[in-house]
């Protein structure tokens, strides 16, 4: 549900969804940057609004919730604010080449009719080991194309959080990499002026 177009000049509203459920999660601390950023750098704080969405505490999708008119609160007000979005983040780490259970479930309770995923735009970022969560990245971009989710393709985001001398997030998982912080200003200009496009059609 787009809230904003290149003429109302309305704060572009984005939430933000880590799959880790660590407290010190990078993948967390890359949303925490995005949301600093957005809420105290000039070029941003007049164009967008970034909430977190916990979605540790959402339980296991599960239909029989549904045909009982059983769905959780936490569940309803979810899927409340990501309808209510006009783009989504997503921080992907990696789990066994793909997904993490805690991302996917929370996609799949977005999905369920109506899908409140559908038209919006978005962006994935990762920060793991080895490719820095590239596969992770690829299937949410392909779970992404049933659900019409319109991605971003540049910049790419990945973040080898555990290689090379100098660490980029600190102990509390807060992103202290100066190279990456300057990636996800420019992935916010593009998720902004793409976002603006699609809610202008």
């Amino acid at each position: 549900m787009c809230t904003v177009t290149v003429e109302n000049k309305k704060p572009l509203k984005i939430v933000g969804l880590a799959g880790s459920m660590r407290a010190a999660s990078s993948n967390k601390g890359l949303l925490r940057a995005v949301m600093h950023m957005a809420h105290n750098e000039k070029e941003f704080s007049e164009q967008l609004e970034v909430e977190i969405l916990e979605i540790g505490d959402l339980p296991f999708v599960n239909p029989d919730l549904e045909q009982k008119g059983m769905v959780p609160d936490n569940v309803l007000q979810f899927r409340r604010k990501v309808n209510e979005a006009d783009a989504v983040i997503f921080a992907a780490p990696e789990y066994n080449y793909s997904v993490s259970p805690v991302l996917k479930n929370a996609i799949d309770w977005a999905s369920r009719p109506p899908n409140v995923w559908a038209g919006k735009a978005a962006a994935v970022v990762s920060a793991a080991g080895g490719s820095g969560g590239s596969r992770a990245q690829y299937h949410v971009r392909q779970i992404g194309v049933f659900l019409d989710l319109h991605f971003i393709n540049k910049p790419e985001v990945f973040v080898k959080a555990h290689e090379g001398p100098v660490p980029k997030f600190d102990a509390n998982g807060d992103l202290i990499d100066e190279d990456t912080r300057a990636r996800l200003r420019q992935l916010l200009r593009s998720l902004h002026s793409f976002a603006l496009r699609l809610c202008s059609q």
